[in-house]
């Protein structure tokens, strides 16, 4: 870079340098010149070559982060990070924070996109993703392991069968959804036990795995009434909720 142009570089508000290095590598994570897994150059590297600060270049970084676009870790730098929709999960934190947002709201959300999932899974489903569903429906169905355990088991499970869909667009929406909903989960399973969920399961597991696609969504949508039932149930003062 020449001086002169460094000089002009210098004059420019640093807010304006930030925005123009995101949308220089946005444009190339969406063209594809940046993948899932690259690492992007050091901050003193990519300093120089912008003519900025290490600041500027941390605060575009920050930016691209809480997009989602990218991961910084100790030890292995900043890499580019598979779209997976968990950016979106303040959005829904905040809104249930301010009271906008009610579990039961997420509930019957989860209704047409779940019988959906559940329908399409029993369609495509593999022996692997059998294998995925049973693994959860074992930690769920284990007296012996933790309401967080069970909770965890249980959002595995219906994230498996986002998965079985072969539709990738199911978890891009479900999972920042799902990561909420172990709050749903943990009031729900604290209060009534995992047996009933347990048994929802694993009637949505055999639909699953005899590609019964009606039965798949009938019992997916008896599994998600129950539930909103439950959240309705539950008042703000139930020790299951604190």
């Amino acid at each position: 870079m020449s001086k002169s142009t460094s000089l002009r570089a210098s004059k420019i508000p640093a807010a304006v340098r930030v925005a123009e290095i995101v949308a220089h590598l946005e444009q190339l994570i969406l063209a594809g010149e940046l993948r899932a897994g690259d690492r992007l150059p050091p901050e003193r590297d990519l300093a120089t070559q912008w003519d900025v600060s290490r600041s500027v270049v941390r605060e575009a970084i920050g930016r691209l982060a809480a997009l989602g676009l990218v991961r910084s870790r100790q030890g292995s730098g900043t890499r580019v990070a598979a779209p997976d929709g968990s950016h979106q999960l303040f959005n829904y934190q905040w809104l249930l924070n301010q009271g906008v947002l009610k579990l039961e709201h997420l509930s019957t959300a989860r209704r047409p996109l779940e019988t959906t999932i559940a329908a399409l899974a029993a369609e495509h489903r593999t022996d692997e993703h059998l294998r995925a569903l049973a693994a959860a429906q074992s930690m769920l169905g284990n007296p012996r392991q933790s309401l967080k355990a069970h909770a965890e088991a249980d959002a595995r499970f219906h994230a498996v069968l986002a998965e079985a869909t072969l539709n990738p667009i199911f978890n891009l929406i479900l999972a920042p959804i799902q990561e909420l909903l172990i709050e749903s989960r943990r009031r729900t399973l604290g209060r009534f036990g995992a047996q009933l969920a347990y048994e929802h399961h694993a009637r949505i597991l055999a639909a699953v795995e005899a590609r019964d696609v009606a039965a798949a969504r009938d019992a997916m949508r008896e599994h998600l009434d129950a539930n909103f039932r439950h959240l309705a149930e539950l008042s703000p003062a139930d020790p299951a909720t604190s």
